[in-house]
């Protein structure tokens, strides 16, 4: 841990010895977007970030021996895996359903559909992005109209 502390201090010793040589390696006054990515100052950032999480990290064994904490810190660890698999087979259906809405709806893939005032084809809605309309209408979140066809005909028309 000590050693990313002294890596994070040394690469800001060699941005500095950067900034001085202009000729070489660019103007002070360039926008951080336009730096390139293995740039000193940006690679000491991200290890010094890394070098905090462990240093805080470290301060989870003092929770053992502490009544209060112990206990807390093991129903804590139990609760982070039971809602981790939650998730993963929440996603799993969502996944699930979202693939039975494209299976369902591929017919329409070829055709437009008119949403609002722009044309697009319902592959683009439909498509790859069929499972935001099933994930968000588990809370009852969704518009309605998500998964609405134009007037198709199919053998389920009366």
């Amino acid at each position: 841990m000590l050693s990313l502390y002294l890596c994070t201090f040394s690469l800001r010793l060699v941005a500095f010895f950067h900034s001085l040589d202009v000729e070489r390696y660019g103007p002070h006054t360039q926008p951080r977007s336009l730096w390139p990515e293995d740039d000193p100052t940006i690679v000491s950032e991200g290890v010094f970030a890394i070098a905090n999480v462990f240093s805080f990290a470290r301060i989870i064994f003092l929770f053992q021996a502490n009544p209060q904490l112990g206990p807390l810190q093991i129903s804590l660890g139990c609760m982070l895996i039971d809602i981790g698999k939650f998730f993963f087979i929440f996603f799993l259906v969502i996944t699930s359903f979202a693939c039975g809405l494209n299976q369902l709806y591929y017919y329409y893939s070829s055709s437009t559909a008119v949403v609002g005032a722009v044309a697009t084809t319902t592959a683009s809605t439909l498509g790859l992005s069929s499972d935001a309309p099933v994930y968000w209408s588990a809370p009852r979140t969704a518009a309605g109209n998500v998964t609405m066809t134009a007037d198709f005909e199919n053998a389920f028309d009366p």
